[in-house]
Parts: structure tokens; sequence; C-alpha cells
């Protein structure tokens, strides 16, 4: 993995290799949207806009409007990947009774409230 001043980090590993069936390869990446994408579905579960919510990656530390992710919805559910380094900060499937939701690429999602 590569930090923010360009060099490599021991024993860190790379996060796109965490999930290597929905990480893409070089020559055929996997074509994602912004974090807009994910927002309907978002709002469905919390009805909160989690657009503007600012959100610290677990893996490289980057903090960023949740707006700027890379989305993933070519599967089964939503993923949702950190733009500075690829780790995955959220996992949202929907079934026809339940919710599941994997934040632990997330440290925390700071939310403003609604005036």
């Amino acid at each position: 993995m590569t930090v923010n001043n360009g060099s490599a980090a021991r024993g860190a590993e790379d996060p796109r290799n965490e999930d290597p069936d929905i990480a893409g390869t070089a020559g055929n990446p996997i074509a994602h949207l912004d974090g807009n994408a994910a927002a309907g579905a978002l709002w469905e579960l919390f009805r909160i806009d989690i657009i503007a919510a600012i959100g610290r990656c677990n893996h490289c530390g980057n903090v960023r409007a949740f707006g700027e992710a890379s989305v993933y919805a070519d599967g089964p559910g939503i993923v949702v990947r950190c733009k500075s380094c690829e780790g995955v900060l959220l996992r949202l499937v929907e079934t026809p009774t339940q919710f599941w939701l994997d934040l632990s690429g997330l440290s925390y999602l700071q939310i403003d409230r609604e005036d």
C-alpha cells in the first residue's frame, strides 16, 4: 500500500486485495460512479442526506465528503470505496426483508443536522 507521501508502508496490505472479485485489474477496471449513486439506497435506510457527510477512511486515514467516494453498483449490492486508496468504506445489500450494512472501512461518519 502506498501512503500519502508515496513511500510504501511496512506490513500494510493493498486494500484493493481484500476483495479480489470486486477489485478489478489494471487492464479491466470495474466502472464506478460517485457517492451520489448510493444516495437513494442510503436515504431509504437512514432518512438523511448522506452525500455531504464527512467520513474518515480506516485504510489510509483520508477525510472526504461521502459524495466523493467511488461507488460500485454492478453486483448484488453497493460497494463504496475510498477515492484516495480504493479501500472498501461501505457495503450495502438489500433483500426483500433486510438491509445488510458493513461500515467497517470508516472510522467515523460526520453527519450535519438539518435545520
